[in-house]
C-alpha cells in the first residue's frame, strides 16, 4: 500500500499569512533545503529540517517538495501562489516521500511562491493564524486502514464467558472487497453488512477476522490507488468459564496514610483475566463469580493509636478488615467477594487512624492472592 505524503487541497485564501517568508525565484531552485534559505526557516532549523525543494518533469517543469524522516509524524500547511491566486494545502507526512505540486485550478503549472506554515504533530491542531479555512486533525493514517476492524471486549457487566464485539469501520479511502470471520478455522457465515453494524461473539474459540481491500487514493498523483487484494487480519480468543487468579507482591518499602491503597509492584502469577491497575492498586473482577482474597502486610511501626488495620474495599467500600494490635508484626486478612453486576474494583486499603510504616528489612512488604472459587449468575 502507498505510504508517505497525503495532501489535501484546503482551498484559496484571501492572503498568505506567511507571505513575508515566501520562497521565490532562486529559493525554488532544484535541491534547495528549506531551512537554509529564508530567515524564518533558518531561525527554526529543527521545525523545518528535512524539507527540500526539487524540480520534476511533466508538461512545464513542475516542482516537488520532499519531506525527510525529520518531518514524519507531522503535518504542515503550504501556501502556494499560482499567478495571483493563493491556495492553501495541508500536507500530512506519514513517511518520507515527495509531493508534486500542482495547480488545482486553471493557470500556470509552476508556482510563483511557496510559504510553509508551522509544522505540528499530525494529530494536533494548527495555530489560530492557520485556521482559515479550518482544518481539523486527522483521525487516522489514510494509508493504513488499521481502524477497519475494531475488537472490543464488553465489560459493562460481569460475564460468564468472554464477550467480544467486532465492528468493521469502513473509511472513504478504502474499498472493502470481502469480510470474513473464522472460528476455529471455519467461516462463520457473517457478511460485511452485519460486521459493519457490529457483531457480538460469546461462543468459545479461536477467532480470525479478515478483510480484503484496496486503498483508493484521492484522485491525485501524490495519493494513487494501492494494489487490489491487500488483507488485514485481527485475531481474538473467547474463553469459556475461565478460572481467574492473580498473585502479586509489594517489594518496595513505603508508608501508608489513612485511606492509602497498597501498591503491589511485583507479579507472581496472573492468568490475564483479573485486571490490575499499578497506579491505584485496584483489581477489577471482570468475570461473574465468588472470589477468595487473602493478603498480608509486614508492618514495622507507625503513628496509629488503633494498631494496624487494613481492609479489602469493593468500589471504595470496606468489605472486611484485618487488624493487629501490634505495629511491628505481620497483619493478615481474607475476604470472599461476589461479582454479579458491574465488574467491581477491589483494593487493599489502610483504615488505621495514622501512618503505617512498612518493613524496611523484609524482602516482601505485602502480598495478595485473588482467585475464583465458585460461579455466580449476572444480575
Amino acid at each position: 500500500m502507498a505510504t508517505g505524503i497525503y495532501v489535501i487541497t484546503v482551498g484559496t485564501v484571501a492572503a498568505n499569512p506567511f507571505a513575508a517568508d515566501a520562497l521565490t525565484g532562486t529559493n525554488l531552485a532544484n535541491g534547495t533545503i528549506v531551512n537554509q534559505t529564508v530567515g524564518r526557516y533558518v531561525a527554526n532549523p529543527q521545525a523545518f529540517a528535512g524539507i527540500t525543494i526539487n524540480v520534476t518533469s511533466g508538461g512545464q517543469a513542475r516542482l516537488s517538495v520532499c519531506f525527510g524522516p525529520e518531518q514524519v509524524g507531522r503535518r504542515v500547511k503550504a501556501y502556494i501562489t499560482f499567478a495571483n491566486t493563493v491556495t492553501a494545502f495541508e500536507v500530512q507526512i506519514w513517511g518520507p516521500d515527495c509531493w508534486v505540486v500542482q495547480n488545482p485550478g486553471s493557470g500556470p503549472a509552476t508556482p510563483n511562491s511557496i510559504s510553509f506554515g508551522n509544522p505540528v504533530g499530525v494529530f494536533d491542531d494548527f495555530g489560530p493564524d492557520e485556521n482559515n479555512p479550518p482544518r481539523p486533525p486527522p483521525t487516522h493514517n489514510p494509508f493504513v486502514p488499521w481502524l477497519l476492524i475494531n475488537v472490543e471486549q464488553m465489560v459493562g457487566a460481569c460475564a460468564l464467558t468472554d464477550i467480544i464485539r467486532v465492528t468493521i469501520n469502513a473509511i472513504p479511502s478504502v474499498a472493502i472487497a470481502s469480510a470474513t470471520v473464522y472460528r476455529n478455522g471455519m467461516p462463520t457465515g457473517l457478511n460485511l453488512a452485519q460486521l459493519t453494524i457490529g457483531v457480538t461473539f460469546t461462543d468459545p474459540g479461536e477467532y480470525e477476522a479478515r478483510i480484503v481491500y484496496q486503498y483508493l487514493g484521492d484522485g491525485t498523483p501524490q495519493n494513487p490507488p494501492g494494489p487490489t487484494g491487500e488483507a488485514l487480519t485481527r485475531f481474538f480468543t473467547i474463553s469459556k468459564s475461565p478460572f481467574p487468579h492473580i498473585q502479586r507482591q509489594a517489594q518496595v518499602y513505603g508508608y501508608l496514610a489513612p485511606g492509602d491503597p497498597v501498591l503491589f509492584d511485583n507479579m507472581v502469577t496472573d492468568d490475564g483475566t483479573i485486571e490490575y491497575n499499578p497506579l491505584n492498586g485496584a483489581f477489577t473482577l471482570r468475570f461473574c463469580g465468588y472470589y477468595f482474597i487473602k493478603w498480608f502486610i509486614a508492618a514495622q511501626g507507625g503513628t496509629t493509636t488503633d494498631g494496624t488495620d487494613l481492609a479489602v474495599t469493593v468500589d471504595g467500600t470496606p468489605a472486611l478488615t484485618g487488624s493487629s494490635h501490634a505495629k511491628n508484626s505481620t497483619v493478615t486478612g481474607y475476604s470472599i467477594i461476589k461479582a454479579d453486576g458491574a465488574p467491581p474494583a477491589v483494593q487493599l486499603v489502610s483504615v488505621s487512624d495514622g501512618i503505617i510504616e512498612m518493613s524496611r528489612v523484609t524482602q516482601v512488604k505485602a502480598g495478595i492472592v485473588i482467585f475464583k472459587i465458585g460461579e455466580a449468575d449476572p444480575i
